[in-house]
């Protein structure tokens, strides 16, 4: 009886382990960003708008979410993502898959507004 408790046991921790889905790292890279995110870095991203910034949300989790884990803004300062996204995006390029200096800019503004470094 223990046996099979142990083999039931490990049998849902191991499935649990396989069947999750790529999720971000943190609940604050999953919120909406706000406008006062957007007062913050006025000086830095002068006509930056809300828009602009849930567009590269929305291209940070789609794009790069596609082949990894995301990682919380926070974690990295704006010279680290600055290292860090230009990289990126040449792979996501050499993959066959496009993503044009625009959109590179939205997710790094997107990634340096929400660090809040």
């Amino acid at each position: 009886m223990k046996k099979r408790a142990i083999i039931a046991l490990t049998t849902i921790v191991l499935a649990g382990c396989f069947s999750s889905k790529k999720t971000t790292s943190d609940k604050k890279s999953a919120s909406s960003p706000t406008q006062e995110d957007v007062n913050r870095v006025a000086s830095k991203f002068p006509g930056y708008t809300l828009t602009e910034l849930n567009e590269g949300k929305a291209l940070y989790e789609t794009q790069c979410g596609e082949c990894h884990a995301l990682y919380r803004p926070t974690n990295k300062t704006e010279a680290e993502w600055q290292r860090i996204v230009p990289v990126m995006v040449k792979k996501i390029n050499s993959k066959g898959m496009v993503l044009n200096n625009e959109k590179q800019d939205k997710i790094l503004r997107y990634l340096i507004t929400m660090s809040g470094h």
